[in-house]
């Protein structure tokens, strides 16, 4: 899917944009409100943080808690 953006800074709409790419844009970051291409009102801007596709780019992976791969246990 692809998103729009507002930019703060310069107070401006950009994209729409793939949501690999938004975090390459100036000033994204999980407060930064964006709506789906297609928006049609108000209430379909959202911080990032709170879009299901856009989620996994603010959590950092889980280690894993097994020895590395390729290692046998002792």
């Amino acid at each position: 899917m692809r998103y729009w953006l507002y930019d703060e800074v310069s107070k401006t709409v950009l994209g729409p944009h793939l949501a690999l790419v938004l975090p390459k844009q100036r000033g994204f970051g999980p407060e930064s409100k964006v709506a789906p291409e297609g928006a049609r009102a108000p209430k379909d801007w959202k911080p990032a943080k709170d879009v299901e596709e856009l989620k996994p780019l603010f959590t950092a992976p889980v280690p894993s808690s097994g020895p590395p791969a390729g290692k046998p246990k002792p």
